[in-house]
């Protein structure tokens, strides 16, 4: 008996590596139960790790998005107010480019009735009527196209067979488109067709003719209009100006989706 227990006590010296649990029907050595407590404990710390990690990328793409959002905005209102910029220099540039027009007419005018034209004999009248003439002009060169109005109309009813009369109505219909009151203005430049044929300010009566139905969207009128002033006047400088609008319909009319059939 002592010898059996002597011999029990040296085997389980010599072999520690070699002990037994048993748990149920599976034995279960204890340094298995010693890794799988350590590969455990690893992947709780990956796991950790990487959650981190992944908290870390998510607050560093809500940062991102903010970086982004704030650039956006930026660059909005930078866009927007270039917008608007560039939309005051067009609306002045086209104020300007029209104020020249104007007056380049109207001094066109000047240079071609100048000494023409039945003038009256009493120099008093005379004046009095270069008086209002001017005047009526000067309310359109300072944009005052409501007051240009009723003194073109007074001119026009106090002159009839002024050398200045055919003018007066062009710059009457003038008024008008600037305005923006087109169907009124188309008419005030078919009297200038009407009333004075033989007028020099034909060729522009029909070129503003043509612009009032064009701010009226009524593009195929307008172009009949203008056409009329490249065939008639080709050589004008209201038949370039006719050419340029005509392109410029046909680039509308080519961007318009044909109408849907009935």
């Amino acid at each position: 008996m002592r010898r059996y227990y002597i011999y029990s006590l040296t085997l389980l010296f010599l072999l520690p590596s070699t002990v037994w649990a048993r748990r149920g029907e599976v034995p279960v050595k204890v340094e298995d139960l010693a890794e799988l407590r350590r590969v455990q404990e690893t992947n709780s710390k990956i796991l950790a790790d990487t959650v981190q990690g992944i908290a870390a990328i998510q607050q560093e793409i809500q940062s991102l998005k903010g970086v982004i959002e704030e650039s956006r905005h930026f660059f909005e209102q930078a866009t927007q107010q270039d917008e608007k910029i560039l939309r005051d220099f067009d609306m002045r540039l086209t104020g300007m480019e029209e104020k020249l027009s104007l007056q380049e007419s109207q001094l066109q005018d000047f240079l071609s009735k100048g000494g023409q034209g039945a003038k009256p004999t009493n120099p008093a009248l005379a004046a009095e009527e270069e008086t209002l003439y001017k005047k009526a002009l000067g309310e359109i060169n300072a944009q005052n196209y409501k007051a240009a109005i009723p003194l073109f109309d007074q001119f026009s009813k106090k002159y009839p067979k002024s050398s200045m009369a055919d003018n007066a109505q062009y710059w009457k219909g003038e008024a008008l488109y600037a305005l923006k009151q087109f169907p009124e203005a188309v008419l005030e430049f078919q009297k200038v067709i009407k009333r004075f044929p033989k007028s020099d300010k034909i060729p522009a009566a029909i070129l503003k003719q043509g612009f009032c139905f064009f701010e009226a969207k009524e593009y195929l009128d307008a172009k009949a209009f203008l056409q009329k002033v490249a065939t008639d006047f080709p050589r004008s400088e209201e038949a370039t100006k006719a050419r340029d609008k005509i392109q410029q319909i046909d680039q509308v009319l080519a961007k318009t989706p044909p109408p849907a059939p009935r």
